[in-house]
């Protein structure tokens, strides 16, 4: 079983980026992945990207591009408000695929 480590990204980094990180596990456990999910503001994402590696990138608030440093970002607030969830899906489907995952 694969293992996917996500950071997901809100303005506080704390309520909206821990929905999004049950929501986004369930949906990655449902697919039989094991996964590893931390929950940053966009101040702090340069960091957790310099210290460990992270497949992707869910972000419910704007962040600068310049920070991921090559890591794939997938835009997330459709997860919130129910709108663009299989279009996040079918990203996130296309990140792991070239991580080989």
């Amino acid at each position: 079983m694969s293992t996917v480590r996500l950071l997901t990204v809100c303005g506080s980094g704390i309520v909206t980026s821990s929905m999004l990180a049950n929501t986004i596990s369930e949906m990655l456990e449902d697919e039989g992945y094991d996964v590893e999910a931390m929950e940053a503001n966009p101040t702090e994402m340069p960091n957790y990207l310099a210290r460990q590696h992270y497949d992707f990138v869910a972000y419910a608030s704007p962040i600068d591009d310049d920070d991921l440093n090559g890591v794939p970002a997938i835009p997330a607030i459709g997860l919130i408000t129910g709108r663009g969830t299989e279009e996040f899906k079918e990203e996130m489907a296309k990140i792991l695929k070239a991580a080989g995952k």
